[in-house]
Parts: C-alpha cells; sequence; structure tokens
C-alpha cells in the first residue's frame, strides 16, 4: 500500500477529516492486537488516522475494480477492526482510489448504501456520478438486493428475505468472499431492523469444507443483538429431517432462489415476501412412501428443481389438488362449483408456468406427482 497511497493522497485524507496538511505517517503490520482480532485476520485496505482524541478508520477501495466482491471484502474487514476496536471517538470512513464506470455498477452501488446505512462516511463521493443513500427499511434493502444477485443467479448471491411481518432470515453463503457479502448483509439487515423492531435469523449455508463467517463478523452479529446465527450444512438439514419431518429447510429455500430467483407467486405475480412459499411438485409426504434410501429422498426434498412459488392462497390449492399443473406445464382448475371457478380464474393471472421453472428434472417431478392424483 505504500506505493499506492502517496504523500498527496495523505495530504487530501488529512485536510477533509481535520482540515490540516501536516501529518505523520507509519505503515505497520500489527497494528490491532489489541482490538479483539486474531493475529492472521484479513486487516483490509486501513488506514486509522489519530487526531487530538479522535480515531478516524479509513478504507481504501481499489484502484482499478477487479472482482465484485473486492471491494465488499475490503470494507467489511474494516468495519470489524472499527466495530472491535476499544478506541474512544471513533469514527469510519471510505476513500476512493479510483473512479468510472466499473466503480458504479449495480451491484458496487448497493454496497456503497450498505456500507452507509452501518456507519461509513465517504471521504471523496465526487468520485461517483450519483449521492449515495442509505437504506431506509428492509424492504427497499431486499428490493435491492432482488435487482442486483437476481440478474445472476449463478453467483451464489447471499440472499434475504421475509418470512413474518417481524421476522427476517438471511440465507449467507460461505464461499470465498462470498462470506463477507453475507457479513455485510448481516450487518445493514441489523441496523435496520433495531430502528423497526424486527429480528434477524441469519443462516450460514456451508457447503462441504467450507469455513464459517470470520469469527470477528460472527462476534459482531451477536453483540449487536437482533440477529439469530444458525450454521447449516447438509449433515445438519439430514438430521433435522430424520428428526422432524419437517419441510423448513433453509437448503430448499436457497436452492429455490438459485435457480428461479426471488419470491414472487408462480400464478398471481404476489412478491410479499410473507405469505410467498416454496411448494414442492413432489411432496415430501409422497417421496417418504418412496422405496428409496434416505439420502435420495433428502436429494428430492431439497431440490430446486422440486419447487415453486406460490402466495399461501395458491399453495393450499395446490396441496388440494385444485390447482393442477399437466404435463405441459398448464395450469388447471378442478372443481365443479361454478362460484369456486369464478374466483380461481380471478385469483390466478397465469395459465401456464413461466419457463424459468422448465427443466427435465422438474418435468420429472411433476410426472411423479400427477401419476398419484
Amino acid at each position: 500500500m505504500d506505493q499506492i497511497i502517496t504523500p498527496e493522497l495523505l495530504k487530501d485524507i488529512c485536510i477533509r477529516i481535520t482540515g490540516q496538511e501536516r501529518y505523520k505517517v507509519n505503515f505497520v503490520d500489527n497494528e490491532y492486537k489489541d482490538d479483539c482480532l486474531p493475529k492472521s485476520y484479513n486487516k483490509g485496505r486501513l488506514a486509522i488516522l489519530r487526531y487530538g482524541n479522535r480515531n478516524a478508520f479509513i478504507s481504501f477501495s481499489e484502484v482499478k475494480v477487479r472482482g465484485r466482491n473486492s471491494a465488499v471484502q475490503s470494507a467489511a474487514s474494516a468495519f470489524n477492526i472499527y466495530y472491535l476496536s476499544k478506541a474512544a471517538n471513533k469514527e469510519l470512513y471510505y476513500y476512493f482510489l479510483g473512479g468510472g464506470p466499473k466503480f458504479e455498477t449495480d451491484y458496487l452501488n448497493a454496497t456503497y448504501r450498505q456500507m452507509q446505512t452501518i456507519g461509513f462516511r465517504f471521504l471523496n463521493p465526487e468520485k461517483l456520478s450519483s449521492p449515495i443513500i442509505s437504506f431506509s427499511s428492509i424492504e427497499d434493502l431486499i428490493f435491492s438486493r432482488q435487482n442486483t444477485s437476481g440478474k445472476n443467479r449463478s453467483n451464489n448471491a447471499s440472499y434475504i428475505t421475509k418470512e413474518k411481518a417481524k421476522e427476517i432470515e438471511i440465507y449467507g453463503k460461505t464461499y470465498g468472499a462470498n462470506k463477507y457479502a453475507a457479513a455485510m448483509l448481516g450487518y445493514t439487515a441489523s441496523a435496520i431492523a433495531k430502528r423497526q423492531g424486527q429480528h434477524i435469523t441469519l443462516y450460514e449455508i456451508l457447503e462441504g469444507d467450507l469455513k464459517h463467517m470470520p469469527k470477528p463478523s460472527v462476534q459482531i452479529l451477536r453483540l449487536m443483538g437482533n440477529v439469530d446465527i444458525v450454521p447449516t450444512n447438509l449433515e445438519f438439514e439430514k438430521d433435522q429431517f430424520k428428526r422432524n419431518n419437517s419441510l423448513r429447510s433453509p437448503r430448499y429455500k436457497v436452492n429455490l432462489l438459485d435457480r428461479v430467483g426471488i419470491k414472487h407467486c408462480a400464478l398471481c405475480h404476489c412478491e410479499i415476501p410473507e405469505i410467498v412459499q416454496g411448494a414442492h411438485v413432489w411432496p415430501v409426504s409422497a417421496i417418504k412412501k418412496q422405496a428409496l434410501t434416505f439420502e435420495e429422498q433428502f436429494s428430492h426434498a431439497i431440490s430446486g428443481d422440486n419447487g415453486i412459488w406460490l402466495c399461501e392462497n395458491h399453495h393450499k390449492l395446490f396441496d388440494e389438488n385444485i390447482i393442477r399443473i399437466d404435463k405441459n406445464a398448464k395450469i388447471e382448475f378442478h372443481t365443479s362449483d361454478k362460484s369456486s371457478l369464478k374466483f380461481l380464474h380471478k385469483i390466478t393471472l397465469e395459465n401456464r408456468l413461466d419457463e424459468i421453472y422448465y427443466s427435465d428434472k422438474f418435468f420429472k417431478y411433476l410426472k411423479f406427482r400427477n401419476k398419484a392424483l
């Protein structure tokens, strides 16, 4: 960093924070040993400016954007150090070392909004063409995530949604730099939820031998007071499946989110997350009756191909087989009551399932379902 952080740049930072031009600088490797962080912890691109009794923690962007998560990783590391620091009169800043369109993608702009929501102040916001606006509500944050991660479902992004009015769920991926993005999402949601009296459950979606979120991130989320962290891997979910016959599988929801995107009823387009649910095409109750190994049963039960998003009304109608989906994905109504049929036509806006659900496995599950009717 001593090749990048030039005297002119340091002078600019000092003026912006303190109004003074003169400074002394040290480049150190173990500045944070008393701040509750392990020595091996990724400290990111961070400087601390001490002026009088002020302690300004300054995180730096990259000079050139190399990847969508790199900025998140640095900001999350800086926030952890700032939050856990014992220093008095703490302030948290971010300084852009570069600029241009690559610094203003939808994803990065949403990240800057998260950073401002949790307390970052931007020292040189003029590097961006538009102002940074904090998130005002959980719904605002959810909508932003839909517009960014929803465009590319293969990016293994973390997800945030609502189950009830005051219950928020985050499904945090822990692969590579995604663990920092998951932590940032947790920090942002926690800051907003405190103002709205809401509670958060953060599921750590662990895969294979992947690690949890960094220990400081877990520590901070717990200190925030309104976040429960639930580590979940396939072995954990298998155990829950055996013990409770539970259909509330975090893995099933994540697989469905990865496959078709955000919660939205496939039949009426409802996007109110509290009332949109993952409906199994081949029901778990039917899967358990098959001559299958437990591993095979579990694999079918959590498959993203074995599900569609439905609002509570359409989910119940689907479970009762009043609404059916034929082998060509056409929607059918099965009732002889004329008033009920009229109501079904009124609330169902689609006559065929969207192609986003189509796959060989999906149609196999649909065949299994319809065969049992």
